[in-house]
């Protein structure tokens, strides 16, 4: 008996700082820092600890996300420049860590993660009318900005793309929350009114990153009910279509995104490179990163050295790029060739590629389309090398997993 209680309450607690990491996460590195501290302390420091190290040995998954953390370590035996190495392994500890943390035998009940789930989308409601607030208050302004590649002020430190990843997955889980047969009508009401304020100010926003994963989720959803639900799968298919057509016509942010999207893509035809542009300057990191991989296909150039490297590249091959123009390899894979070499490149597919072949989970539309839609935004972003980053990905891909995994899987 004593035992149960004290589960109860270890449970009650883990409950309230998960729920404490989601609210500091929009507004406090340091706070997201310490509450992860908390989380970890709170999962590992017990007796059964080394039985929770043998389950985090024998899970694939937890291993896995790991590598994310060893790759970077082992670099570090040919990074010249250990401070630098020690800083981004610093960053990367969630990657260890968190999976650790989420080996241990506790596990919340399907309602405590519901009210998890239901916590997190108002904490992205709130930020989104945060950021609305701003609009508002100098639209006109704001509207010209998105002609020289700004956006609408966000929480996340101004961090746009991190930002917009959070709304689209707050949509994804208030339509899983929303599709459940068991929801009362008022709570799916409530859903379903966040997905369309969501969506709206996704499109608002104009991130591309945020619409490129709802475009394909909505995409995948569709393909998903064509069969059970064809009138609703239509009914997606048509919103995928009328949200373009009001995105155009009705908010001047998607427009002009859309037209200085077009002006950056003429140069990087032209092969042209143009300071102070968005696309041009991903382009130019992808070169860099491109030779580096070139120089070092075996090895990389540690993970403490990649932007210096990256840097000298640029002095040398790019005239009057300005410091702020610099850009870390703006791609995962190329990030962690440049890291490991080839061999990084190949470890890191396996971990993000691995989830996908997982069988033994529930909703498991949803956990695919998650990491999928990751994958999506690693093509374009180094969204792991910071720490918004690598506690969205690991976070929610593990406590998904814990949620929904079959209990064989502990």
């Amino acid at each position: 008996m004593r035992i149960l209680v004290q589960n109860e309450w270890r449970n009650k607690a883990i409950f309230a700082v998960i729920i404490l990491m989601l609210g500091s996460l929009f507004v406090s590195r340091a706070m997201l820092s310490m509450s992860m501290v908390l989380f970890i302390a709170m999962t590992t420091l017990h007796s059964g600890f080394v039985q929770q190290c043998r389950i985090f040995m024998r899970s694939a998954l937890l291993l896995s996300i790991s590598f994310l953390f060893l790759i970077p370590l082992i670099s570090g035996l040919w990074s010249a420049d250990s401070r630098e190495w020690a800083e981004v392994m610093v960053i990367k500890l969630p990657f260890l860590l968190l999976p650790l943390a989420f080996a241990g035998n506790w596990k919340l009940a399907s309602k405590d993660n519901r009210r998890i789930a239901v916590c997190f989308i108002v904490f992205t409601i709130a930020a989104c009318s945060w950021s609305l607030a701003q609009y508002f208050m100098n639209a006109e302004l704001i509207n010209e900005s998105y002609l020289r590649a700004k956006t609408i002020p966000t929480l996340l430190g101004d961090d746009h793309v991190r930002f917009s990843w959070m709304v689209f997955l707050a949509i994804w889980i208030a339509v899983f929350l929303a599709g459940d047969k068991n929801a009362a009508g008022r709570k799916r009401a409530f859903l379903l009114l966040a997905v369309v304020f969501l969506v709206i100010y996704l499109h608002l926003l104009a991130a591309r990153a945020g619409l490129v994963m709802l475009y394909l989720f909505a995409f995948c959803y569709a393909l998903h009910k064509i069969r059970t639900r064809p009138r609703l799968a239509f009914t997606v298919v048509t919103g995928i279509v009328a949200l373009l057509l009001i995105g155009w016509f009705c908010f001047p942010t998607f427009r002009n995104r859309i037209s200085y999207n077009l002006y950056d893509l003429s140069f990087i035809i032209k092969n042209k490179y143009r300071s102070g542009t968005s696309d041009g300057n991903r382009v130019a990191s992808l070169k860099a990163g491109w030779a580096l991989l070139s120089e070092h296909p075996f090895t990389g150039v540690g993970a403490g050295d990649v932007w210096h490297q990256a840097d000298r590249w640029y002095d040398k091959n790019i005239n009057g790029i300005q410091h702020s123009d610099k850009l870390y390899p703006s791609n995962e894979w190329l990030a962690h060739g440049c890291m490991a070499g080839w061999p990084g490149i190949l470890f890191f597919s396996g971990v993000v590629f691995l989830p996908l072949l997982r069988r033994r989970i529930k909703n498991r539309f949803f956990w695919v389309t998650f990491h999928l839609s990751s994958i999506c935004l690693f093509v374009v972003e180094t969204s792991l090398e910071m720490q918004h980053g690598i506690f969205i990905y690991t976070f929610f891909s593990l406590w998904w997993w814990k949620w929904h995994c079959f209990e064989a899987d502990y």
